[in-house]
């Protein structure tokens, strides 16, 4: 399965939640050229070539890439320990518990991935992006972060070759469609 198809996915889950006058925007790979759909609760309301300087911010999609980066090095495990001390361990597990890898990605777990605490060198990283081609703000740690703005088209390019991707769809997937857990759609019903 393609990160497209969960994409989708994720898109046609969420749109009774949209209001009528806040379109979504969903980019996917095409056979000839990338496409962008404009999406209401209504369904598609428009179609069109994805123009090469569109940009969005990076959002959560940076834990993707550290979760891909770990996995592909073999990293071992490092649970994250929740202690009460953080806001963000909302997204994480209550105090006195700890969140692994997997548990990390689908919760969306920022602590977990902090590059510093899972001591991910500067050069290491940079030197593992661009022996893949990747666009530069996938390179640098510094740019790593949910407001670095992207183009659209290098976040379809990256997304593409991501290391781990199997590994990455199967643990979010699972979680989506699953009725036993609490996955998106459970939830939304």
């Amino acid at each position: 399965m393609n990160w497209y198809r969960i994409v989708w996915l994720l898109a046609l889950v969420t749109l009774p939640t949209l209001a009528e006058e806040t379109p979504l925007q969903l980019a996917l790979r095409g056979a000839q050229h990338d496409q962008l759909y404009q999406l209401s609760s209504s369904g598609v309301t428009k179609v069109s070539v994805l123009p090469d300087t569109l940009t969005t911010p990076l959002g959560s999609l940076w834990k993707l890439y550290v979760y891909a980066w770990l996995e592909d090095t073999h990293q071992p495990e490092q649970p994250y320990q929740c202690r009460g001390n953080s806001p963000e361990e909302v997204y994480c597990c209550q105090a006195g518990e700890s969140i692994t890898r997997d548990s990390a990605l689908v919760r969306s777990c920022g602590l977990y991935f902090a590059p510093q605490r899972l001591h991910i060198g500067a050069d290491m990283w940079g030197q593992y992006w661009q022996q893949r081609q990747a666009p530069a703000w996938l390179a640098s740690l510094t740019t790593l972060k949910p407001e670095t703005s992207v183009t659209v088209k290098s976040l379809l390019d990256s997304l593409a070759t991501l290391p781990a991707q199997n590994k990455a769809q199967e643990v979010l997937l699972d979680v989506v469609l699953d009725e036993a857990k609490i996955g998106v759609a459970s939830m939304l019903g």
